[in-house]
């Protein structure tokens, strides 16, 4: 339990709003939470403006190759949680600066009014570039993180020959992108594409909310490509003026009780091995492509320039 008044909660993580969970933990510990949501590609920036005099307490976002890429500046104080300890390490930082809270796998959301039969439901990525599913896949552009990761990841695991030549196959079969992963959802029965390419508890949100959908998880046969996992993570910042209170928060979110809520809540993938995942696929089921964080974190920005070279920049920002 702490005793500070005050955490200050800077948000990358916008969707799905994690307002229950600062509530619970201001009833819990008595602590107020101020949350303050940034656009998930500029917060890593916002801290490093603000390292002098740092404003906030604690980083919550949305993606591990963001923060790992901004871990050497030293804008994080590492903090070996007890459940981090346990980790494998593509979940945390080498350092213990930044630990993940929930995984995101990703997985093909299927519209099963046009694909009622399993059996017809995809199992490899590359089987989205064939005739079956021409004009009928989606996925977001490079405003989203996890699509600039997942191709960062199948380089790094197949090379770039194989990488660029399965996009340019997606693109030639009629590919739709969309400026997020929410939007891409959205557009699955609305603009009658087949498959979305989307994180798996996206699909839970999707189909929590009445929509017809299934979920068919990729590339899982024995020597296959895997399918890439991020996750959203939680970092204290050096210097925080609420350090105390920030650790609190970390060792509630990384606990089973909170895990299992944002399982139940969100269809989000604990990592927490004595969290209850319920319909939501254990993490431990899960075949990862077998990639390296670091190797992900190093070919990012040429994976980004690469896809905005291929038509996959998000529109205009005001």
């Amino acid at each position: 339990m702490t005793h500070e008044a005050t955490l200050r909660v800077y948000s990358g993580r916008n969707r799905p709003d994690l307002g229950p969970i600062y509530r619970l933990f201001e009833g819990l510990t008595g602590t107020r939470v101020e949350v303050e949501k940034i656009y998930h590609l500029d917060v890593e920036r916002r801290l490093l403006d603000e390292r002098a005099d740092p404003r906030a307490d604690v980083l919550v976002t949305n993606s591990q190759v963001a923060v790992e890429a901004a871990r050497q500046t030293g804008i994080f104080e590492p903090y070996e949680a007890e459940v981090a300890r346990r980790y494998e390490e593509w979940l945390r930082a080498p350092d213990y600066s930044w630990l993940s809270f929930t995984a995101w796998p990703r997985v093909a959301m299927i519209n099963r009014r046009l694909l009622p039969d399993p059996a017809t439901w995809p199992r490899t990525l590359d089987d989205l570039s064939g005739e079956p599913f021409r004009g009928k896949v989606s996925m977001a552009t490079t405003s989203e993180e996890t699509t600039v990761s997942q191709w960062s990841s199948i380089r790094a695991a197949k090379g770039d020959p194989f990488a660029w030549a399965l996009v340019e196959r997606l693109i030639a079969n009629g590919l739709r992108t969309y400026e997020s992963n929410k939007a891409t959802r959205e557009a699955l029965v609305r603009d009658g594409n087949a498959v979305a390419l989307v994180n798996s508890s996206n699909y839970h949100v999707f189909l929590m909310e009445g929509n017809p959908v299934g979920e068919a998880w990729l590339d899982q046969e024995p020597g296959g490509l895997g399918t890439h996992v991020e996750a959203h993570v939680v970092a204290v910042v050096r210097d925080a003026r609420h350090a105390r209170a920030a650790r609190a928060f970390v060792d509630f979110l990384l606990s089973a009780d909170v895990q299992t809520l944002l399982a139940r809540m969100f269809g989000e993938t604990p990592v927490n091995p004595d969290a209850t995942a319920g319909p939501v696929r254990p993490l431990g089921q899960i075949m990862r492509t077998p990639v390296a964080l670091a190797k992900i974190t190093t070919l990012r920005d040429s994976t980004r320039a690469e896809l905005l070279r291929k038509g996959f920049a998000p529109p205009a920002r005001d």
